[in-house]
C-alpha cells in the first residue's frame, strides 16, 4: 500500500481527488483544504495557499499515477511524493485492493 502526497491549488483539488478516483488510480483521498507553502520556484521564495491531497493506493499502480497526475496537474512541476506503507488495518488494505482497478491480464 502507498499513501501519494500531492500538492495543488484549492481549485483543482477536487476536480483532481474526482478523476484520480473514477480512473481507479486510488481507492480513497482526503483533501486538506488550506496549507501554506514555501518554495524555491525560478530562483525566487514563493509563498502560496494550495490544498493537500492525501490519497492511498496500491503498489502497483504508483507508476501509472507518476504518469497520470502530471497530465491532469496544473502545476509545471506538481508535488507528487508516495509514501509506503508499512503497516494498515488488514480490513482496509484488502478495502482498498477491491477499490482500485483490477491487475491487468498477463
Amino acid at each position: 500500500m502507498r499513501l501519494v502526497i500531492v500538492s495543488c491549488t484549492p481549485g483543482e483539488a477536487e476536480s483532481l481527488l474526482d478523476s484520480l478516483l473514477e480512473e481507479r488510480l486510488v481507492g480513497c483521498g482526503n483533501i486538506v483544504p488550506s496549507v501554506r507553502s514555501h518554495y524555491w520556484w525560478e530562483g525566487s521564495v514563493c509563498r502560496e495557499e494550495e490544498s493537500l491531497l492525501l490519497m492511498e493506493t496500491e503498489d502497483r499502480l504508483v507508476s501509472a499515477l507518476l504518469d497520470r497526475i502530471p497530465q491532469i496537474h496544473s502545476y509545471e512541476v506538481p508535488k507528487i511524493i508516495t509514501v509506503d506503507v508499512a503497516d494498515a488495518l488488514p480490513a482496509y488494505a484488502q478495502w482498498l485492493g477491491a477499490a482500485v482497478a483490477p491487475s491487468k491480464p498477463a
